[in-house]
């Protein structure tokens, strides 16, 4: 991580070159006002999805889910849909 003063000459161009390479920290005044991080294609598809609603209300209901108990063993969901795990050892000889 580097730490980068702020001021209105400071290049963007400069900062967010380095940003490409590692955490960049820009600091006003002796504060750190901002924080500039690596970010790619695939980090915005998951920074949009968790900050979406109805994402975030998913996980809500699962984690509730999971405090009451409300679970079902990985097993027994295969069973239960008829799934037929073809790494299982056979039963047959």
């Amino acid at each position: 991580m580097k730490t980068i003063p702020w001021n209105p000459d400071t290049p963007w161009d400069d900062v967010l070159r380095q940003a490409e390479q590692e955490e960049i920290v820009l600091v006003r005044d002796g504060h750190a006002v901002a924080l500039v991080v690596p970010f790619g294609d695939e980090d915005l598809e998951w920074y949009a999805r968790e900050r979406d609603p109805q994402f975030l209300a998913s996980l809500a209901r699962a984690r509730q889910q999971v405090r009451e108990g409300k679970t079902i063993r990985h097993a027994d969901l295969k069973h239960e849909l008829g799934v037929v795990d073809s790494n299982a050892p056979s039963r047959e000889g």
